[in-house]
C-alpha cells in the first residue's frame, strides 16, 4: 500500500509542487514520470496543504464516481486565492452561492438540484439547437471575412459562439447577451457581478418563461436562493471550456497537416473526432479538489479522511495504460471513455452542447477557409494557469487566410 510519506531519514523530503512547464499539446513530463511510479502521487499546495494528485486513468476514474470523495472543501494545489468581488455580495446571496453551488455540493443535494436543470443538456434537446448554433458560427464567420485576411481565432470566433451558445440553452434574453459577455468572457469573474447579473434574468425572465434552463429553473421546486446558486453557477460555468477547446483544437490541427487533411476530406469524422480533441486537449490540469470523506484504499492508494485530492484530467487522459501511444494527436482514434468532461455524479452537465458547438464550429471553419493558417499560438509555449484552478490557459491564436 501507498500511505503518507513519514519522515525518512534526514533531511525530510516534502513532497513536490504542481509543475508549470507544460502546455495544452506537451503537458509537463512530471505527471508521465509520477504515473509511472504509481497511480497518485503526494503533492504539497502552495499553501503548504498536502494531499493526494492522481494521475493515472483507473484510479482517476474510481475517485471521480466515488461519493467518498466530497466536493465539499475547496483545497486547490494552487492554495487558497482572493477572489474578486466586483459589486458587493449581501448575506442573502452569499448564502444562495452556497445552496446552489453543485460544484461543491454532494448527493443528495447535488442530484436534487443538478435534476432541475438536466433537461436542456440533454444530446436530444442539445442537437436540436443545432440550427440556430449553425446560423450563428456562419454569421460569425461573414464578420470575419469582412474584416480582412487575419484575426484572433480565440477571441474574434470561439468566444462569441461559445457566449452565443451558452446564452440560448440557459435562456439569457437577446438583449442581455452583450452584458453576459462582459460579466462572464472575461479573464477575470467578479462574483458580486455574477450573481447580480443572474438574479437580474431571473426577475426578467418570471413573467415570460420560455423553453430554457432558467425558465426549467422558475418551474421547479427548488428555493428561491437555490435558484439563484445554480443560474449563477451554470452562467459562469462550461463557456470558457467550450472556447478554450475551439481554439486550442486549431492550434493542433493547423500544425499537423496530416491531421487536418484527414478532416477536410472527410468532414463527416468531425463529430466522432471530438473525443480525441477534448481527450488530447484537456484543460484542467487538476478538476475541482475532492477531500476524502472516509478512510479508502483504491488501486493501492489509501487515502485518509480529511485529505485533499486533486483529479489531473490531463494525466489520465495521456495514461498509456487506457489510450495506446497517448501523446500522438489522432482524429482516427477512438477516444471513447476519456475523462475530458468529468466522471459520475459531478461528471459535466454541458458536455452534449460542448460537443455540438465544437463539431459545428470546426466544420463550418475548415468549410468556409480552406487556405487558414496558423500564424502564431501563444500557448504553444507555457502559461500563466487560468483561473483558480490549474488549468491551461487559451491566449491568443492568431491565424490568416491571405
Amino acid at each position: 500500500m501507498t500511505t503518507h510519506p513519514e519522515i525518512q531519514g534526514c533531511p525530510y523530503q516534502h513532497p513536490p509542487v504542481m509543475p508549470r512547464d507544460g502546455t495544452p499539446f506537451r503537458p509537463s513530463p512530471q505527471f508521465a514520470q509520477w504515473r509511472a511510479e504509481a497511480p497518485a502521487t503526494r503533492l504539497t499546495a502552495e499553501d503548504g496543504n498536502v494531499g493526494w494528485f492522481v494521475t493515472g486513468y483507473e484510479l482517476a476514474r474510481q475517485v471521480l464516481q466515488d461519493t467518498r470523495f466530497s466536493q465539499s472543501d475547496r483545497r486547490t494545489p494552487l492554495g487558497p486565492t482572493p477572489l474578486p468581488m466586483g459589486k458587493p455580495i449581501d448575506a442573502e446571496r452569499g448564502h444562495a452561492l452556497m445552496v446552489g453551488n453543485v460544484l461543491a455540493l454532494d448527493p443528495p443535494e447535488h442530484t436534487r438540484i443538478r435534476r432541475a436543470v438536466v433537461g436542456r443538456f440533454s444530446v436530444r434537446w442539445v442537437r436540436g439547437q443545432r440550427p440556430a448554433i449553425g446560423e450563428f458560427v456562419e454569421r460569425r464567420l461573414d464578420e470575419m471575412l469582412a474584416a480582412g485576411s487575419t484575426a484572433d481565432l480565440f477571441e474574434d470566433f470561439a468566444v462569441p459562439i461559445s457566449v452565443f451558445a451558452h446564452c440560448r440553452v440557459l435562456g439569457v434574453p437577446d438583449d442581455k447577451v452583450e452584458e453576459f459577455a462582459a460579466v462572464f468572457a472575461t479573464e477575470e469573474l467578479r462574483f458580486g457581478d455574477m450573481v447580480e447579473f443572474a438574479a437580474g434574468v431571473l426577475d426578467l425572465k418570471a413573467d415570460d418563461l420560455g423553453e430554457d434552463t432558467v425558465s426549467d429553473l422558475l418551474r421547479s421546486e427548488l428555493t428561491g436562493p437555490e435558484r439563484l446558486g445554480i443560474a449563477t453557477v451554470l452562467m459562469g460555468s462550461g463557456r470558457d471550456a467550450i472556447a478554450y477547446m475551439i481554439g486550442t483544437i486549431m492550434v493542433s490541427l493547423l500544425s499537423d497537416p496530416g491531421q487536418l487533411e484527414i478532416l477536410r476530406r472527410e468532414p463527416e469524422r468531425i463529430p466522432a473526432a471530438v473525443e480525441e480533441f477534448v481527450r488530447f486537449h484537456a484543460m484542467f490540469i487538476s478538476t475541482h479538489p475532492r477531500t476524502v470523506a472516509e478512510d479508502v484504499t483504491l488501486e493501492g492508494i489509501d487515502f485518509r479522511k480529511g485529505e485533499p485530492v486533486w483529479v489531473s484530467t490531463v494525466a489520465a487522459n495521456r495514461d498509456g495504460e487506457r489510450f495506446p501511444d497517448p501523446d500522438t494527436f489522432d482524429v482516427m482514434r477512438d477516444a471513447s471513455g476519456h475523462l475530458a468532461f468529468g466522471h459520475g455524479v459531478h461528471a459535466c452537465i454541458g458536455q452534449q452542447l460542448a460537443r455540438v458547438v465544437i463539431a459545428d464550429a470546426i466544420t463550418r471553419l475548415l468549410q468556409r477557409l480552406p487556405a487558414l493558417r496558423l500564424v502564431e499560438a501563444e500557448q504553444q509555449a507555457p502559461m500563466a494557469f487560468a483561473g483558480d484552478l490549474p488549468t491551461y490557459a487559451p491566449g491568443t491564436v492568431r491565424v490568416t487566410w491571405d
